[in-house]
């Protein structure tokens, strides 16, 4: 009868009522794996104050006895009303309320309450089909309570004859003891059986890193709870093999850097390395602070995918959005060198099971430093980018601190598989995050390259040293007393065939230097032309159509043609401008002016130059007796850095000045970009250093080894500066 009505009713108001498999879907599918199961279960013990965590794994000795998993604590424990109006009330609001109200959020002990959804109980799901659960306060008697899963869901897929409940339906025994069986004083205990997932002693290990890397190590001004103690014990054994400190690796770091990002997005660091210390502040939504633009940091992906956008009208960078209200943060980071002698072979290995770490009110946050988890996208960074821009997981350690207090959107996802990305909050603290991190990656960049740097002049020195040591073996060898004819002959041979050597690795090196530096302005040179001919072939479909169908008259037609006349023009252009380039033109020496190359450079930059750039060319021209190509390639790359860097410069009077002097025989290359910062002046020379974030770091190099070749010099210049950016001088043997 009661259906009869039901069919009849044309609205009405009805609540949720979920099967009991429900239970199934919180605690199994939600919870990823058996580890963060138990974790999850540790972090509930750390929320009810305990001291001391015992995880115990019964019973894996023998097949006879059912195994089973206990974790039992010495926390506050419950109260039979906390256990049945509380802790059997899935979602319970009682945490999230405290933390509502402010310093209720903090326990006893004031630590901050970790737990807010009132689901994690549910991680019992994954590691059991049978719970009990004792616990009792200092006050309070005993509560035992039992949970039989199987009768809740059977997610098999095969027919077992289970019948489904509604979640109402299913009655869970309790049962209050007046005399302890399990709890002595206070705390909880779990006891886990007809486990659902299988664990080896070997696991423990995994777990014990776990549990250690749960708390953060020893960092500066970082506090977090000293008195909370977890134990692995196996079939009565305590587990007592040690796992790795950090600290071990990160007091061999030669590279560190800390700071923090505040509310408004200012980022304020501390450098250190083995050499030198830096501090500074970088406004990271102001695109006109300067160490924003001194670290490209407009141009680093995961800054400007988030952040920046093309203005329609002016189509210049601009910020996205307002300051992303993710809350401030702090950081500290240890970078590593692979390739140096601080770390052992098993140094490195430990270090490759290290990574990024997340932790809230001093608390990791999963999955965020799991080997194989991505979360910064670094290795997607560096396999789409340039590998050489950020860090891999395999050479940092890193420490990031949130809190609930700062950081109230950056809250747990249900699945404890991270944050939840709450109106992208999660992705712009991401995006900071990676920022921070190139931002010292520049910085130990810089400190790699000076030691390269000594070391090649090491090198240099052992090349000296064989160029004596052969010039005293020929001598010796050229004297008439030595009578070891076959000595000297095989000798003889020795050092000529050392010499064709030495002589070959030059020659192969200036070669490829010759065609890295072609290839560069070829590419620049192809990406203008294809533009400029995908524009073409366009215009040119389109006005085939218009002539197909009569519809093109005399005029357009000749403003077509003109705009075609001037294309192929620029095209011309284009090439003639790298003609002297190739290798072939680079064998013909001559005089070659000065002022005369600079004036097809600036023809070739024209497009650049004529928008908001001025060059012009002051002092008296002179020639130097070489190819063409080699001072048109350092030209070529003079200018091509100037304008970059002109791009990331607020200044109003952007300017380039070439300025020649012929009674000195050099020149100085000028700009009134952001300058070149003291502790890259040595290094803006060497190879594959650049702080361009899509940079190669090798125009600079090929223009000082092509130099190099004639016995000119390029350096940046200090004394007599014409313009206040970067000031490159060159100067010609006389």
């Amino acid at each position: 009868m009661s259906d009869e009505i039901d069919n009849l009713r044309k609205s009405g108001e009805i609540p949720f009522r979920p099967y009991a498999r429900l239970i199934s879907v919180l605690g199994d599918q939600l919870i990823s794996d058996k580890w963060i199961g138990v974790i999850e279960l540790v972090k509930n013990s750390y929320d009810a104050d305990a001291e001391k965590v015992d995880v115990v794994f019964k019973d894996y000795d023998t097949n006879q006895v059912p195994q089973t998993i206990e974790i039992r604590d010495n926390g506050i424990g419950m109260t039979k009303t906390d256990v049945l109006q509380k802790w059997m009330k899935p979602a319970t609001p009682h945490k999230l309320n405290k933390k509502k109200k402010g310093d209720k959020r903090f326990t006893n002990k004031k630590r901050v309450m970790q737990g807010d959804k009132g689901v994690g109980r549910f991680a019992i799901y994954k590691l059991g089909n049978y719970v009990e659960l004792f616990t009792k306060t200092e006050d309070s008697e005993e509560v035992h309570l039992t949970l039989d899963f199987a009768i809740y869901a059977d997610d098999s897929f095969e027919d077992t004859g289970h019948v489904d409940k509604y979640l109402d339906e299913i009655k869970n025994k309790w049962e209050v003891n007046e005399i302890s069986n399990e709890i002595q004083g206070e705390g909880t205990l779990l006891r886990i059986s007809k486990l659902r997932n299988s664990w080896k002693y070997q696991d423990l290990k995994k777990l014990s890193n776990a549990f250690y890397r749960m708390m953060p190590p020893s960092l500066p001004g970082v506090k977090h709870s000293t008195d909370f103690e977890i134990d692995l014990i196996w079939n009565d054994k305590v587990y007592n093999e040690q796992y790795f400190a950090l600290e071990k690796l990160m007091d061999v770091a030669p590279f560190y850097f800390e700071g923090s990002v505040s509310t408004k997005g200012i980022l304020d660091v501390e450098y250190k390395s083995l050499s030198r210390e830096k501090s500074f502040s970088i406004d990271l939504f102001n695109l006109n602070d300067e160490n924003l633009k001194a670290y490209d940091i407009i141009n680093y992906s995961p800054y400007k995918d988030q952040f920046i956008e093309i203005d329609e009208n002016s189509k210049k960078p601009i910020l996205s959005k307002n300051h992303p209200n993710v809350g401030s943060f702090i950081f500290f980071y240890y970078g590593f060198d692979l390739k140096g002698n601080e770390l052992s072979r098993e140094d490195v290995k430990k270090l490759r099971e290290t990574s990024v770490y997340l932790f809230r009110d001093n608390v990791r946050v999963y999955p965020y430093g799991e080997i194989g988890d991505d979360w910064l996208g670094f290795s997607k960074l560096r396999a789409e980018k340039k590998a050489s821009e950020t860090f891999s997981y395999n050479d940092l350690i890193g420490f990031v601190f949130i809190t609930q207090g700062d950081n109230p959107d950056l809250r747990d996802s249900a699945d404890r598989e991270g944050l939840m990305n709450v109106d992208g909050k999660k992705d712009d603290f991401i995006s900071l995050v990676s920022t921070s991190i190139k931002v010292m990656k520049a910085e130990v960049d810089v400190d790699k390259q000076k030691l390269k740097i000594e070391r090649e002049k090491a090198i240099n020195s052992l090349d000296q040293t064989y160029k004596v040591a052969y010039e005293d073996l020929r001598q010796i060898i050229d004297k008439e007393e030595i009578k070891q004819d076959e000595l000297i002959k095989k000798a003889s041979k020795l050092v000529k065939a050392s010499d064709d050597l030495v002589k070959k690795a030059k020659s192969d090196v200036e070669i490829t230097v010759e065609l890295a530096g072609t290839g560069m302005a070829i590419e620049k040179a192809t990406h203008d032309t294809m533009s400029l001919i995908t524009r073409l072939r366009l215009n040119l479909d389109d006005m085939v159509k218009k002539v197909e169908g009569n519809e093109v008259d005399k005029e357009e037609l000749i403003e077509f043609l003109k705009d075609l006349q001037q294309s192929l023009e620029f095209i011309y252009d284009e090439l003639t401008v790298l003609s002297p380039l190739f290798r072939k033109a680079r064998k013909n020496r001559t005089n070659v002016s000065i002022k005369e190359v600079a004036q097809r450079v600036e023809k070739y930059f024209k497009r650049d130059l004529l928008k908001d750039i001025s060059f012009k060319i002051v002092g008296e021209d002179f020639t130097v007796y070489t190819n063409t190509g080699l001072v048109l390639q350092t030209l070529l790359n003079l200018m091509d850095n100037s304008i970059y860097w002109l791009r990331h410069s607020d200044t109003k009077d952007k300017e380039i000045v070439l300025s020649l002097d012929s009674d000195e025989n050099s020149f100085v290359f000028a700009d009134s970009g952001i300058g070149i910062d003291n502790d890259l002046k040595e290094l803006v020379f060497s190879e594959f250093f650049s702080r361009k974030s899509d940079g190669r770091g090798l125009g600079l190099y090929i223009a000082k080894e092509l130099l190099n070749r004639i016995g000119a010099v390029i350096s940046v210049e200090d004394s007599d500066r014409i313009l206040p950016g970067a000031n490159i001088k060159v100067k010609f043997k006389e």
